[in-house]
């Protein structure tokens, strides 16, 4: 009785994955660029000013966020955490270098900024970086359990031992500003919080350092910091519907379309889909047609087309599907926008700066 309630159970499971297998809905990956998070003005040129660390704030109490410290940035701190400077250098380092090949904004250094300031003539950055560390501190914690060596047996009682292990938890928080060289503004304050702990030790020497748990927040920090400077790259993915019919010739004969879309054949795709809507009215082929020009970068083409579908069927499906393609159509005029503002300041290529100062960054 049990092997057949188990038996049943296993074929059921079974035509569960088959079926959910069956039902996944065909998806097309594509790259887009996104317009940076945060309106620069045009700026071509931007530094990437030394960071402060925790022993600033800590002695001089800046409020980071509604002053804007300047002349102070090229100072040399006493940073006494050799874990905290780790994470620093390697902070600015990520984004020096997510900066330098940057086909928007030109990265120059800030050695140049600074004998710019000593001197009093024009800032070679339109905008700049400055921030640093205000908070960091590395807690290691020991902590005993009890743990059962042996169980009891009969008259005989459990035995138990006190069992200590260690844990290492760092707490790091970064802010910074975006300023306007030109007025001192500050264009955007933003902060990066981090809080992470490390795995159980049994001795305190056998603790990671805490930079190395500090490590995938900063690189996450560098890709924050760098996409409101800058355009950045995403993997959008888009997702085909399933045609709803019982028509079984119908249904192979979209099965075939998806399989263009799969195999990158998207433009033919989504004239496939287009055929099949013209010639059965089915929702499903004439969504699929038109979401497919959006990943081939067709917005207006593919708006449309969703209009036209919806007009036809107000679908919440269709609906959410136009919705889609208008906020890309948003987002690339954004980025146009952005682009153009850039192109009008002048071209990157005219701006000669000292690179030598540049090459100091550690790779």
């Amino acid at each position: 009785m049990i092997f057949k309630k188990f038996k049943f159970f296993a074929v059921l499971c079974a035509l569960c994955i088959i079926f959910l297998m069956a039902s996944c809905a065909t998806s097309v990956n594509v790259k887009l660029t996104r317009p940076a998070q945060l309106d620069l003005n045009g700026a071509r040129t931007v530094a990437v000013l030394p960071f402060k660390p925790y022993s600033y704030y800590r002695e001089y109490d800046v409020n980071i966020g509604r002053q804007i410290i300047i002349n102070t940035f090229y100072q040399i701190f006493d940073i006494r955490d050799p874990d905290e400077q780790l994470a620093l250098d390697s902070l600015r380092t990520q984004i020096e270098r997510g900066l330098m090949d940057s086909p928007y904004i030109k990265l120059v250094s800030s050695d140049s900024v600074e004998r710019a300031l000593r001197k009093g003539t024009l800032n070679p950055a339109d905008v700049y970086l400055t921030g640093g560390v205000s908070y960091f501190d590395v807690d290691d914690r020991r902590i005993e359990e009890r743990k059962l060596i042996k169980a009891a047996n009969g008259n005989q009682k459990a035995e138990y031992a006190i069992v200590a292990y260690w844990k290492r938890e760092v707490s790091f928080v970064f802010r910074y500003q975006i300023v306007d060289s030109s007025t001192d503004t500050i264009i955007a304050t933003g902060d990066y919080r981090c809080n992470t702990t490390s795995s159980s030790y049994e001795s305190r020497k056998a603790l990671p350092s805490a930079y190395s748990l500090l490590d995938s927040d900063i690189r996450k920090a560098a890709r924050k910091i760098l996409q409101e400077l800058q355009p950045y790259t995403v993997t959008k993915t888009i997702k085909l519907l399933e045609p709803k019919t019982k028509d079984k010739a119908l249904k192979e004969r979209m099965k075939i379309v998806d399989e263009m879309a799969e195999n990158s054949q998207i433009e033919k795709a989504s004239a496939e889909f287009s055929k099949i809507y013209e010639e059965t009215g089915l929702l499903e082929a004439g969504y699929n047609a038109a979401i497919l020009q959006e990943a081939l970068g067709n917005l207006s083409k593919a708006e449309q087309m969703m209009t036209a579908l919806y007009n036809e069927y107000p679908d919440n499906r269709v609906a959410k599907g136009l919705s889609d393609i208008q906020y890309e159509i948003k987002m690339a005029n954004k980025l146009k926008k952005q682009i153009d503002a850039t192109e009008a300041s002048g071209d990157l290529d005219d701006f000669d700066e000292d690179s030598e100062d540049l090459g100091d960054l550690d790779f």
